[in-house]
């Protein structure tokens, strides 16, 4: 039986060393995909997914960071891009194949989701800007960089999140303050802090490792 193929796109750098230190923990086989110094670029996003559903993908999960997408144009046009993608299936017509489209959303960004990791207190907690969060995480991986140089010394960000050293960190902690963290947006209408990263791992089928 041929085995389920998804592709995972990122917007960065970091998206893409987290998803390749998933590969193994998943039945599936996961291609990850970084959008690159034009992160920003939704029509880099569409030439994205089209190509993984040319390519015989049988899921497509696009990570996105909500931060800079929440007005104005950017938000109009991330909307209109999630309508014609999100939770839409789509057929590959030569290769009489279908591919399913989800977009997983962020806010601010998937250093959130590594921070659901070691606390509860952040699932609400309203964060200013980018540094806001990483300090924030600083309290419980004080190394935590965004950079190449820091994801490769590591060699395995799911790892270096989930150890034994303390602070532990839990991906079943992170799991379960993701899914609180939409529960109480929909409750109370909040715009900001919230991750849907828990439906990446219902996809993947990855269970608390």
């Amino acid at each position: 039986m041929k085995r389920k193929a998804v592709a995972v796109i990122g917007e960065g750098i970091t998206e893409k060393y987290y998803i390749e230190s998933l590969k193994g923990l998943s039945p599936f086989i996961i291609k990850p995909q970084e959008l690159g110094k034009r992160a920003s670029s939704l029509k880099k996003l569409k030439e994205y997914i089209d190509k993984a559903i040319k390519d015989g993908f049988d899921e497509v999960f696009c990570l996105i960071d909500m931060d800079g997408k929440q007005e104005g144009v950017k938000k109009t046009d991330y909307e209109n891009l999630k309508r014609k993608y999100h939770n839409q299936v789509h057929e590959n017509k030569k290769k009489g194949e279908k591919c399913q489209t989800v977009f997983i959303e962020t806010e601010r960004c998937t250093e959130l989701w590594f921070l659901y990791h070691f606390t509860k207190s952040a699932i609400t907690r309203e964060f200013s800007s980018y540094t806001d969060l990483e300090n924030e995480l600083h309290k419980y991986r004080p190394l935590y960089e965004k950079s190449e140089a820091y994801f490769k010394r590591i060699a395995n960000l799911h790892k270096e999140l989930t150890d034994n050293r303390s602070p532990y960190g839990s991906l079943q902690q992170a799991i379960i303050n993701s899914a609180n963290s939409i529960k109480s947006k929909e409750r109370d209408g909040r715009t900001y802090t919230y991750s849907e990263m828990h439906f990446l791992f219902e996809g993947l089928g990855i269970q608390n490792v």
